[in-house]
């Protein structure tokens, strides 16, 4: 028992001492970064945080501090970090998706799916769902939007991701989708000369999958009203504008 007692110390020390070797080589220092998945994040943002862990031992980088401090960007929806032995950190990155923008001022406000701002642009990118009809009283990026309504926000934010399912944009063939919340009982969608009457916005990928059905069945450029019913009816207007 005692001799046990004895291997059992030594192979300890033996670990100990390995360890330390170990983690004071510098052939285990950060010396390389590999980022990935980047699309509307800049490049130089996550290598301003990165790079004050470089020439630090691989094996003893405190990730979890890593990853927290690079979801402080509002775009970052989630971040993964792999060490790749023998000194390069692999970092996969998750943007934010933008469900919505809101134009206010100057400027389009883009939200995500919780209502928080990820950025304020001034000019409108292409393939957007737009909101209106929601008044902003406060928007600050990395913050959640301040509105009058936050019950029609919520329904905004509800139909624009039952579009994003839907992939409506390349479904319908348009560059741009307006949300139209004139109240949370009646919600309108307008693409190009159409406007569809969406009611209160519930059973929207019901409704989606309802209006393809009709939009096919109808000559290009049409105008009119159509309106979608959670009861399976779809009806549709010509020359009928929406105050009609």
């Amino acid at each position: 028992m005692g001799r046990l007692s004895v291997k059992i110390s030594v192979l300890l020390m033996l670990g100990a001492v390995f360890s330390l070797f170990i983690f004071n080589l510098d052939y285990f220092d950060v010396k390389n970064f590999s980022i990935h998945n980047l699309q509307r994040v800049k490049k130089n943002d996550i290598i301003k945080i990165i790079q004050q862990y470089q020439n630090q031992n691989i094996l003893s980088l405190n990730t979890k501090e890593l990853k927290q401090k690079l979801l402080e960007n509002p775009e970052i929806e989630d971040v993964k970090i792999k060490r790749k032995l023998p000194d390069t950190l692999v970092i996969y990155v998750y943007e934010k998706w933008t469900v919505g923008l809101i134009k206010y001022l100057n400027s389009y406000i883009e939200i995500d799916k919780k209502g928080y701002v990820i950025r304020i642009e001034g000019d409108l990118p292409q393939d957007s769902i737009v909101f209106e009809g929601l008044k902003v009283t406060q928007a600050a990026v990395g913050k959640k939007i301040m509105v009058t309504d936050e019950v029609l926000l919520q329904k905004a934010i509800d139909v624009a991701q039952g579009l994003l399912r839907f992939n409506a944009l390349k479904v319908f063939k348009v560059k741009e989708l307006i949300v139209l919340l004139k109240n949370v009982s009646d919600i309108q969608l307008k693409m190009d000369k159409l406007t569809v009457r969406l009611g209160d916005g519930s059973d929207i990928d019901y409704k989606l999958r309802l209006l393809k059905s009709v939009y096919d069945k109808l000559p290009k450029n049409v105008e009119g009203v159509i309106t979608l019913n959670s009861n399976g009816i779809a009806t549709f207007s010509p020359n009928i504008g929406e105050d009609n």
